[in-house]
């Protein structure tokens, strides 16, 4: 057996194709967030800073930032499929439903983009990352209640769901706190992914 079979094998029935499918759609999600960058009419002409920099900077910084989670988020997916035995209807609408709400990080990412300080942009950004992680971790939590799974895995690991439920509470708190203090809530919203996933990247494993 070779190494794309044996993957294939370890997924479980019906796995593989739920994460062909959904690699598809991050890839496609990531696509429209680098389309959504325009460079400034300004561009061409003008002072370097003011007239491209300084319009494109905040794009570009919240596009960074997306990409980094859009990213994370498909890392996690994969292992996270990777150790499921096997599919159910259930685990495919779940994953659907997770799709749906990272569909929605390009809206965010552009809205934000264009306004980096209004409240309602960081509000709509915090909550669409809020309800794609709470989807993440409420999936990660049925597979790792199915009994063919092995709960010792580091995808199904009881800290490893803790930091993904706090993932989705700190974004939630985020959405909330945006009205009142939009440059505190921007800044949490940056600090959610740096604070738990520069461990992965480190190698301290799935968030």
């Amino acid at each position: 057996m070779n190494l794309q079979q044996s993957d294939i094998a370890s997924a479980g029935p019906g796995t593989e194709r739920l994460a062909a499918f959904s690699d598809g759609v991050l890839a496609i999600i990531i696509t429209i967030m680098v389309l959504e960058l325009k460079l400034p009419e300004a561009a061409i002409h003008g002072e370097v800073w003011s007239n491209f920099l300084a319009p494109l900077a905040p794009k570009l910084a919240v596009y960074a930032l997306s990409f980094c989670i859009v990213g994370t988020m498909w890392i996690n997916h994969h292992q996270l499929l990777a150790a499921a035995r096997r599919g159910s209807h259930q685990l495919m609408w779940m994953n659907l439903l997770l799709l749906f709400f990272m569909s929605l990080i390009p809206l965010a990412t552009s809205f934000l983009g264009e306004h980096p300080l209004l409240p309602r942009a960081i509000s709509f950004y915090a909550l669409i990352l809020a309800l794609s992680s709470a989807v993440f971790s409420l999936l990660r939590f049925h597979l790792g209640r199915l009994p063919e799974n092995d709960r010792k895995q580091p995808p199904f690991r009881r800290a490893t769901l803790v930091r993904s439920v706090a993932s989705t509470l700190l974004y939630a708190g985020a959405a909330i706190l945006a009205p009142l203090m939009p440059a505190t809530a921007l800044a949490l919203t940056i600090f959610v992914p740096v604070m738990f996933n520069l461990p992965m990247i480190f190698g301290g494993g799935p968030h």
